[in-house]
């Protein structure tokens, strides 16, 4: 993603501003150059957000647990 990608997506122009959005939004840290700047490709983003979603392809949900009775009924 170009810098003026970044922006367009987080609304954002500071990269220190950037990194929180993506910490908030995602729950990732993005990786940064050495001046700072995130770098981040589009299949990154995507992925991000597919699985935000919950719709990642070959994914399936978390099995639920068995529910157990804590007392008969009278």
């Amino acid at each position: 993603m170009s810098e003026q990608d970044l922006q367009d997506v987080t609304g954002l122009k500071r990269r220190s501003l950037q990194v929180q959005w993506f910490q908030r939004h995602f729950g990732v840290t993005p990786v940064q150059r050495a001046d700072g700047r995130v770098i981040m490709t589009w299949s990154a983003f995507e992925g991000l957000q597919a699985k935000r979603a919950g719709v990642l392809p070959g994914a399936t949900a978390p099995a639920r647990t068995p529910l157990i009775p804590i007392r008969k009924a009278a």
